[in-house]
């Protein structure tokens, strides 16, 4: 009789992991800081929707006018960003072909938008040479499929030197997940020319 429970559990388990969706939806964008010939680091831009919206707004309250001061700043980060340290922050670098792993984050930001959803801001520093040919891809997504990341329309640009040569693409690409099934993954592709 324990056995037939165990394996009615495990099926329902089972079942239920099929079934998985998102629960948290982000439209993203991202920026690539250049100076001097150098990469200095990627900023994701993240536009969450109406429902962690109004999670958010009853944990952490919805700051003066949409602003949230430093320390309701810090405090989203420790209690809702922190923990996606875990899962390089669902955000996937490629630099020259070569993965670069994503541990630490800096300048995290939280606000509500204009119209009141909550946006996050974070960079991930790099800090490398821009040669000629210098290829950097930015994919963001959750292997876990509960949180769904797509790009915007406007979905990259370059800041810091206005004159920085380079080319830009997203590309999607279907890909299989145990367990989920398939999901869309989105890449940013950049192309920097140097003279």
């Amino acid at each position: 009789m324990r056995r037939a429970i165990a394996i009615l559990s495990l099926a329902v388990i089972a079942t239920g992991s099929l079934s998985a969706h998102p629960h948290v939806w982000i439209d993203s964008r991202v920026e690539v800081e250049v100076s001097e010939n150098r990469i200095e680091a990627v900023r994701a831009n993240w536009s969450f929707d109406p429902m962690f919206t109004e999670m958010i707004a009853l944990d952490y309250g919805r700051g003066q006018s949409g602003e949230y001061s430093d320390s309701e700043i810090d405090s989203i980060r420790r209690g809702a960003f922190e923990n996606l340290r875990h899962y390089e922050y669902f955000t996937h670098i490629e630099l020259n072909g070569r993965s670069v792993t994503v541990d630490s984050v800096e300048r995290f930001s939280a606000r509500l938008n204009s119209d009141s959803f909550l946006e996050y801001s974070f960079e991930v520093p790099l800090g490398v040479p821009i040669e000629d040919g210098t290829t950097l891809k930015v994919s963001m997504y959750d292997e876990t499929f509960f949180t769904d990341i797509a790009y915007r329309d406007d979905y990259a640009g370059v800041y810091g030197m206005p004159e920085a040569r380079y080319g830009k693409r997203l590309t999607r690409e279907r890909h299989s997940i145990p367990i989920w099934g398939y999901m869309t993954r989105e890449t940013v592709e950049f192309v920097f020319e140097v003279d």
